[in-house]
């Protein structure tokens, strides 16, 4: 049962409303998952939202790439929104279904592209570790480059966050969740 229902705008604080109105009129164009959520706290959520707004609309990191590190995330943190909203997105932007329908299992996606298989094995270091060793940051940076890199890495942290606050708002999905709930 999801633990914070909807506001409606009539009901919202000034400052929650501003907040609502920035990200109705952005790129999102309405409110889902985590910023119904986030909205109880308008401060901490319009700062969110435009951070947001720059990794997924604005950034630099390749979509297909940006869309399996998302994926990643969303498995490890078993996210089911996330990955019901993003799994779409990372199909119309080309990337194998076969391959993410193993990462939706928790396998090795096994990414025939490269860059692709190289983005999925360093996001699941750094969501396992907190780190990457020496060998994979060379070749992440050497493949992406320097700012794609410290990109992705905002990537994994962003989409973290987004997925605790899905998980603990128990955030629903509007179909069957791509995933069993842990524990």
């Amino acid at each position: 049962m999801e633990r914070f229902p909807p506001l409606p705008l009539d009901a919202m604080t000034a400052e929650q409303r501003a907040v609502a109105q920035a990200i109705m009129s952005g790129p999102r164009g309405r409110i889902s998952g985590p910023f119904g959520v986030l909205l109880r706290a308008p401060g901490m959520a319009d700062h969110v939202q435009k951070l947001g707004a720059h990794l997924r609309f604005g950034g630099t990191l390749d979509g297909a790439l940006r869309e399996i590190a998302i994926l990643t995330v969303s498995r490890r943190w078993a996210a089911q929104f996330e990955w019901f909203a993003h799994h779409p997105i990372a199909a119309s932007l080309g990337v194998d279904a076969a391959a993410m329908e193993r990462l939706r299992r928790g396998e090795d996606p096994g990414f025939a592209d490269a860059r692709q298989q190289l983005v999925w094995r360093a996001a699941r270091c750094v969501l396992d570790t907190g780190r990457l060793d020496d060998a994979l940051f060379a070749a992440a940076r050497d493949a992406l480059g320097e700012a794609a890199l410290v990109e992705l890495l905002g990537v994994l942290g962003y989409y973290t966050l987004l997925s605790f606050v899905l998980n603990v708002g128990r955030v629903p999905v509007d179909g069957p969740p791509p995933f069993d709930e842990p524990g």
